[in-house]
């Protein structure tokens, strides 16, 4: 009997719009038609679809509801514009060798992942550390429509940092939603942007871990820099992880 191996993707910013949320349509992204509950879909933070209270919002609830019903499952490595309140309200549930934050519907369910954590997806081992700092916080509504939490907190990097070790340092792929402040230049020349403090602390995940390759969102560019070690999404169509 054949072994079925099964797929991971990853795609970009969504941000709770209909527009960025397009590119995982079927037209957009066919090969969902062949793909199972069993196969992940891993969206690289700025989800955005959780951002109202549960049931106050008809396209929040109508989208929600669309992707927890697809072939796939779909996982959520956080943002800088996220509802984190909200978020923080979910149920842990245990899930590829590590927590992660239940938002049950219907007809499937969608999983937010830890920050600084690892996880085994597909026979893959996978480090994801969520987070951004906002260049328009100033901008914003304190939890409304901007949350401190997009920050680390020092606790969360030192539980980031004991994974790491537990794990050997040694990854498939790291996922976050921003990348190391010595990437950052290739995607963007905002100087606020780079003066990220989680920016900051993934200069040294970058110097301390190995790694096949390494996706994130975040600067609104499809591109891969390093000889496609780095690759920033946005609206391409999601990427398989080989």
């Amino acid at each position: 009997m054949q072994c079925v191996k099964h797929k991971l993707f990853v795609c970009g910013d969504t941000h709770g719009m209909t527009k960025d949320t397009q590119k995982l349509n079927s037209e957009n992204f066919p090969e969902q038609k062949e793909l199972t509950k069993e196969d992940v879909l891993i969206q690289l933070g700025d989800f955005g679809w959780v951002w109202f209270p549960f049931g106050q919002n008809k396209e929040q609830e109508y989208w929600l509801d669309w992707l927890a019903s697809r072939n796939y499952t779909l996982a959520v490595v956080l943002g800088n514009h996220e509802n984190y309140n909200i978020i923080e309200t979910l149920p842990v549930e245990q899930k590829w060798g590590n927590e992660v934050k239940v938002l049950q519907r219907k007809e499937g369910a969608i999983y937010f992942l830890k920050r600084g954590a690892v996880y085994e997806i597909n026979e893959k081992k996978i480090l994801t550390i969520g987070g951004a700092e906002s260049i328009d916080k100033e901008s914003r509504i304190v939890n409304i429509s901007w949350w401190e939490q997009e920050r680390l907190t020092f606790d969360e990097t030192e539980v980031c940092l004991d994974e790491i070790d537990a794990h050997g340092k040694t990854f498939d792929y790291v996922l976050t939603h921003t990348c190391p402040t010595k990437i950052t230049r290739e995607f963007t020349n905002s100087m606020a942007k780079a003066k990220c403090s989680v920016s900051n602390f993934l200069d040294y995940v970058d110097d301390t871990v190995t790694f096949k390759e390494w996706h994130f969102g975040h600067f609104h560019r499809d591109k891969a820099v390093k000889r496609g070690k780095y690759r920033c999404h946005y609206l391409n169509t999601p990427y398989e992880l080989i």
